[in-house]
């Protein structure tokens, strides 16, 4: 896939490509790396778990980290959806509460992997 669509479909995703290549210092082979490796870090899994099983202290600590991730390579609709289910978790909301933020969380962080993969399937 040229660059020009990789762009393309990582800002339809909600990824500020151009601010994730400067964070990596212009080289897009690293940066790239570092994306595909996001597909198997297992944050979301376990914010998915620990909430499943309502342990909101477990489930805020791994949408934190989640959040770190996506900030650290501009998954900024990612990080905006994880953010917002951090500020909840801190501010005591309860299961029925958070769950819609929870559906945002998973839903941005599918259509973010898709895009990933999609972009830089080879």
């Amino acid at each position: 896939m040229e660059q020009l669509d990789i762009k393309q479909v990582f800002g339809d995703a909600g990824v500020d490509y151009n601010k994730g290549l400067e964070r990596f210092m212009g080289n897009v082979a690293l940066y790239h790396k570092f994306l595909l490796k996001f597909l198997g870090d297992g944050s979301f899994a376990h914010f998915q778990e620990s909430f499943a099983a309502g342990n909101l202290e477990t489930a805020g600590k791994h949408v934190h980290t989640l959040k770190g991730t996506a900030g650290n390579l501009s998954l900024m609709r990612l990080f905006a959806a994880a953010d917002e289910m951090v500020q909840a978790v801190r501010a005591g909301k309860n299961c029925d509460e958070l769950e819609p933020l929870a559906v945002q969380v998973e839903k941005v962080y599918e259509e973010t992997c898709n895009a990933i993969r999609s972009a830089l399937s080879e």
